[in-house]
């Protein structure tokens, strides 16, 4: 028995929207805490990092979670519309 394979369009986007969200976390942290930049890579900048990424966590507001997961519809739809190929997300 093979397995059915499904057509993909070999240069389709990371539809996942945590991408997103990674962006965002990345400048609020930065935002919270622009001392990291020049923290080294000891433990201590490690540490910091960690307490600034739950800090920029819990500052995300939940209804940006909520705008990606209703923005998904419109993802998919351009996805196929642009047959795989690149768009605005």
């Amino acid at each position: 028995m093979a397995i059915p394979l499904v057509d993909w369009p070999p240069y389709s986007p990371d539809l996942n929207p945590i991408e997103h969200v990674w962006f965002v976390l990345k400048k609020k942290v930065l935002e919270l805490h622009p001392e990291l930049n020049n923290m080294g890579k000891g433990e201590d900048a490690i540490e910091a990092l960690e307490q600034a990424l739950i800090e920029a966590w819990e500052a995300i507001p939940s209804s940006l979670f909520e705008q990606l997961a209703d923005s998904m519809p419109n993802r998919v739809a351009a996805v196929i519309k642009a047959k795989g190929w690149h768009t605005k997300y």
